[in-house]
């Protein structure tokens, strides 16, 4: 399938397998980074509630309801490893479609945000994986134990590398989708319309 620039010419789109997968590995990382976020303020109020000492109920059902959304976080994680995998391998197989006629310098920019993409969206669930087998904890929604030896100093290390890969994630996502714009709104080529079905031909 192709799309068309404000200048009438066509460029190849992204077939639907790509197509999906992209925009999958895009609300699961929203769903992750959402799900740390809520985890993370369910443990300052645990945390205060420590220290109160008044309300161990509270505190208990509350660690009930971080220890699920963290199962489901881990899970989340492991099943966007797996649609980055495929991503890949769809990728290496069908080829990517020609892109859309800029500069060298433009080309070169998105090559490289593509790559670094992809290079963090392998690392943070890995690094997501490791630091929670290293804790001597599994991903229980998915029946996987604990394959590793504790060893909480690595674990440590891992989680810092994970939320660091994070933020750098959100930082080139939102760079990303800024170029992707630019080139609808203001270049007003076919670029975006490649992975945006409804938007072909209204460059």
């Amino acid at each position: 399938m192709t799309t068309t620039n404000s200048a009438g010419t066509s460029a190849p789109g992204y077939d639907g397998v790509a197509v999906v997968l992209h925009w999958l590995i895009f609300f699961m990382v929203v769903g992750l980074f959402t799900s740390a976020q809520i985890a993370e303020g369910i443990g300052d109020q645990i945390k205060q509630l420590q220290s109160l000492g008044t309300d161990p109920e509270g505190v208990k059902a509350l660690m009930g309801q971080r220890m699920q959304l963290m199962g489901m976080h881990k899970a989340g994680g492991v099943i966007v490893f797996a649609l980055v995998a495929a991503r890949l391998f769809w990728r290496a197989t069908r080829g990517v479609p020609a892109p859309v006629e800029t500069s060298p310098m433009i080309d070169l920019a998105a090559k490289a945000a593509h790559v670094a993409l992809y290079a963090l969206l392998i690392v943070m669930p890995v690094s997501g994986f490791l630091m929670s087998m290293y804790a001597g904890r599994g991903v229980d929604l998915l029946g996987i134990p604990p394959l590793l030896t504790p060893v909480p100093e690595l674990a440590k290390q891992f989680s810092a590398v994970h939320g660091f890969t994070m933020n750098l994630i959100l930082l080139v996502v939102f760079l990303h989708a800024a170029a992707a714009l630019w080139h609808h709104y203001v270049r007003r080529d076919a670029t975006l319309g490649r992975m945006v079905p409804w938007l072909r031909g209204q460059a």
